[in-house]
């Protein structure tokens, strides 16, 4: 590559990055200037910031304790004893990464909510009409959206959990066990410390995303920044407070970026042994992993059956089959009908995953090739990323106040609601197309060039068929992303241009589980299912050719 190939391509990479992140966030500066700072103070001391921020940070902790409870101990189960169906649980568990929060939400609104499943199932039972049977809106509020958080969120620690105790050496349990200690005690006082990079990358996660989720939230009325922004959008209430709101909001998650991006590397250095004390966490020995025998649970055999069932059952088997039941409930006949007239936003939400997963992985190829290239490139792509950690009602804060300035032949178009859900996703695309790039020798790429193939011959011969697998399936990851956002497309889509989830929020707005909401939730499951097998796929060929 030619030094004005590279310069240009760190140029794009800048372009890139700048455009993803640096735009709506200048914007959101800009907004929060344009008013006298006493002013500022004035409106946003009636919202009570203090209380707002505490409410965040309270479901964010409740739902990642919540997650760990359900994660970490199922990784043990299946990593190390002897429960039965581990193969098939390993298949299960990450299942509900498929499942949107927000579907999770109404899937438990109507089995839990007053005059929902289980509260007609209960006064059947019992032989009494619904209205005298008291019920509790357990489900609603801060608690009802921690649980559904922390469900949606255990797939995440699940795989990161599970993945290290493939890697850590199981002798060190051996000899506690050899001490006498029983399987409980060797998980507290062993396994758990030696978990400590996964662990609190994983807590990071599920806090980050509690922090900027608003589809739960919403479903399920609790109070918080993400819901009183968009409250503030829709009503067009101080738009200066709004993005003050939203810039303290990001402000606050790229703290907690950087503490998951230190706990990572933290991580990192206890797999490998290379930081102090960590090393106690070394790489096993990979014939004594062989070797090792599952540890025998004995009386505690039944209770963990129970327990992989029940945290399993309820990431996947519940929810969909809640769904199933209520959107029967129309009939055979009338849910026909009613899939019949979803076409036009099912096909607005593959046009809108097709666009954005496309735009989202050619600008991450493009930075994944800028790699190593100077330090303006190195910068362009950190920027990049932290995209990821806009909520989706920041986001489209920023988008509605710039796309009329700077971009007008886009406003009033699907183009803001790609524009804004490639942000979204660009990390995800990103990190996939670096991965791919890796998977190829470079000693492949240079003896092609060394034949006298040009750097686009040389991809086309050698890069592409190797990392085209990989590349894919990152391509139907971000398919999959974009076909569920909601937040910033509620606020930056066109008049009557509404997507599954769109629709699937609009007939959630009514009271009491709605079949309708059933019935489309089901539908986007159906294609984000498709999405991710096809992702999978993808993904083992890429393993097989890579």
């Amino acid at each position: 590559m030619t030094i004005g190939q590279e310069r240009a391509l760190t140029g794009l990479a800048l372009a890139v990055s700048s455009a993803l992140v640096g735009v709506p966030l200048a914007t959101l500066v800009g907004t929060t200037t344009s008013v006298p700072f006493s002013e500022l103070v004035r409106v946003l001391g009636r919202v009570d910031l203090p209380g707002l921020f505490a409410q965040v940070a309270l479901l964010g902790v409740l739902a990642t304790a919540w997650a760990l409870a359900a994660a970490v101990p199922l990784a043990w189960l299946v990593s190390r004893t002897d429960v039965p169906g581990r193969a098939v649980v390993r298949g299960v568990a990450p299942l509900a990464l498929a499942v949107p929060p927000y579907v999770l939400a109404l899937a438990y609104v109507a089995l839990m909510s007053p005059g929902g499943a289980a509260h007609r199932a209960f006064a059947s039972w019992l032989g009494v009409a619904l209205a005298a049977v008291p019920w509790p809106g357990v489900i609603f509020g801060t608690g009802g959206a921690a649980f559904v958080l922390g469900l949606s969120g255990a797939p995440s620690v699940f795989l990161l959990v599970h993945g290290a105790l493939g890697r850590v050496n199981p002798s060190l349990e051996d000899a506690a066990r050899g001490l006498g200690l029983g399987p409980l005690r060797v998980f507290v006082q062993v396994t758990v410390p030696l978990l400590r990079g996964p662990l609190i990358a994983g807590s990071l996660l599920v806090f980050l995303y509690a922090c900027v989720d608003f589809g739960v939230v919403s479903l399920l009325r609790a109070r918080t920044v993400t819901t009183v922004l968009f409250t503030y959008l829709s009503t067009g209430f101080a738009p200066h407070a709004s993005a003050a709101i939203a810039l303290l909001l990001v402000a606050l998650l790229w703290v907690v970026l950087a503490a998951q991006d230190r706990a990572g590397r933290l991580g990192v250095g206890a797999a490998t042994g290379r930081r102090g004390d960590a090393g106690i966490g070394a790489l096993a020995d990979q014939r004594g992993r062989r070797d090792a025998r599952p540890v025998a649970l004995g009386r505690l055999r039944p209770l963990a059956i129970i327990y992989v069932g029940v945290v399993t059952g309820l990431g996947v088997a519940v929810p969909v089959l809640t769904l199933t039941v209520l959107a029967l409930s129309l009939g055979p006949t009338a849910l026909a009908r009613f899939w019949g007239a979803q076409g036009e936003y099912l096909l607005h939400t593959v046009q809108i995953g097709a666009a954005t997963a496309t735009l989202a992985t050619g600008g991450g190829l493009a930075l994944a090739f800028a790699r190593g290239r100077g330090r303006v490139a190195t910068l362009a792509i950190g920027a990049s990323q932290v995209g990821y950690a806009l909520p989706g009602t920041v986001l489209a804060l920023a988008i509605v106040g710039l796309v009329p300035r700077w971009l007008p032949w886009v406003d009033g178009t699907a183009g803001e609601i790609v524009l804004a859900v490639a942000i979204l996703t660009f990390t995800p695309a990103f990190q996939s197309c670096r991965t791919a790039l890796d998977s190829v020798p470079r000693t492949l790429v240079d003896a092609a060039r060394g034949l006298g193939e040009t750097s686009l011959g040389a991809f086309r011969r050698i890069t592409l068929p190797i990392a085209g697998p990989a590349m894919l399936s990152g391509w139907s990851l971000a398919f999959g992303l974009a076909a569920r956002e909601l937040a910033a497309t509620l606020i930056v889509r066109p008049p009557g241009y509404d997507t599954l989830a769109v629709r699937l929020w609009v007939h959630t707005t009514d009271v009491g589980p709605d079949p309708r909401a059933a019935a489309v939730a089901l539908l986007l499951l159906v294609v984000l299912g498709a999405t991710w097998a096809v992702a999978l796929w993808f993904g083992r060929r890429g393993n097989l050719l890579a």
